[in-house]
């Protein structure tokens, strides 16, 4: 009857009916409002999505799809702070969760940030141990700590994975190189070249090593190839200098030096290279102004806690 009061026992009745109902309705608003929201995100309406994720997340705060869009909101807008916060929040949430494990170690590895990204990337390889990149990524920030051995057996670990992975064989060859393992670095960067013709760096370092064993020709012609990819690589011109140095060559030697300085100002080896070929043309005056430059800018870069030797890439 139209009017009809309901009775006590109906009320609660309805009532617990509906509290019964509602985490399945909480669950499907919030994948609702995560949806909408990677809608407009994906569309480009940043501005938009910002604004449905910050009031949804004010009922939803534990939502971890929900920080994961801001998250990737924040790495669109290049606000990489916040991305730090709120992917940091997620492993609040979920200290499991293997994706963002992935996530916030690459971001701080990309900031120079090693030290914090190494346990994050131990934890990854831990639940993901057949993700060959992240055994390579842990093997690089081994070698941003200086833990090179571990680094090595990491990248090895990588490369077992996925024998092709990209820039694993370069990896293991830089590794290889700081523990004094000239041939087995020169092979694996000389897989690298193999697997991928554009690795300047891999020609670079090949040619050092080529260099230091007296076999200018051959780093000659692999500093060519790494020009030939980047004509502006200021390694490239400062290593082709210190071959035309060892071939007599020092008039070229000279042109490479100043070359590499005016690409990079802040390469101190180049100046000593260039006192070296300016002393073979008999510029003594000149070869002594740039050996001066070259002790005092390392005392410099010394005394300010950069340390290093004149070998050192930062030079």
């Amino acid at each position: 009857m139209v009017g009809a009061k309901l009775s006590s026992r109906s009320i609660n009745r309805k009532f617990w009916i509906l509290v019964a109902a509602l985490p399945t309705l909480r669950s499907q608003t919030v994948e609702q409002r995560t949806q909408e929201a990677a809608q407009k995100l994906s569309a480009g309406d940043l501005q938009s999505a910002r604004n449905d994720l910050l009031s949804a997340l004010k009922i939803y705060p534990r939502s971890i799809p929900l920080h994961k869009l801001m998250a990737a909101l924040a790495f669109r807008e290049e606000d990489f702070e916040t991305m730090h916060s709120e992917l940091a929040r997620i492993l609040e949430l979920d200290p499991a969760d293997a994706e963002t494990l992935l996530n916030l170690a690459m971001l701080e590895s990309s900031q120079g940030h090693y030290a914090p990204a190494l346990p994050r990337l131990k934890k990854y390889v831990a639940l993901k141990p057949d993700d060959a990149q992240g055994h390579l990524l842990l093997g690089r920030a081994f070698l941003n700590t200086n833990q090179t051995l571990d680094a090595e057996k990491e990248i090895r670990r990588a490369l077992s994975l996925d024998p092709q992975l990209p820039m694993a064989h370069h990896d293991l060859g830089f590794a290889e190189m700081e523990l004094g393992k000239g041939d087995e670095a020169l092979k694996e960067f000389t897989r690298e070249i193999d697997l991928d013709p554009t690795s300047e760096d891999s020609f670079i370092r090949a040619a050092s090593i080529e260099l230091g064993s007296d076999r200018a020709t051959q780093a000659e012609q692999l500093l060519l190839r790494a020009l030939a990819l980047n004509a502006s690589s200021a390694s490239a011109h400062f290593e082709l200098g210190r071959c035309y140095v060892k071939e007599h060559k020092n008039e070229a030697a000279q042109d490479e030096f100043r070359q590499a300085l005016a690409l990079n100002p802040g390469l101190i080896r180049a100046h000593y290279g260039l006192s070296q070929a300016l002393r073979a043309l008999g510029k003594t005056q000149e070869a002594q102004r740039e050996m001066d430059l070259f002790s005092q800018l390392l005392a410099r870069k010394r005394s300010s806690g950069s340390g290093g030797s004149a070998s050192n890439d930062s030079l």
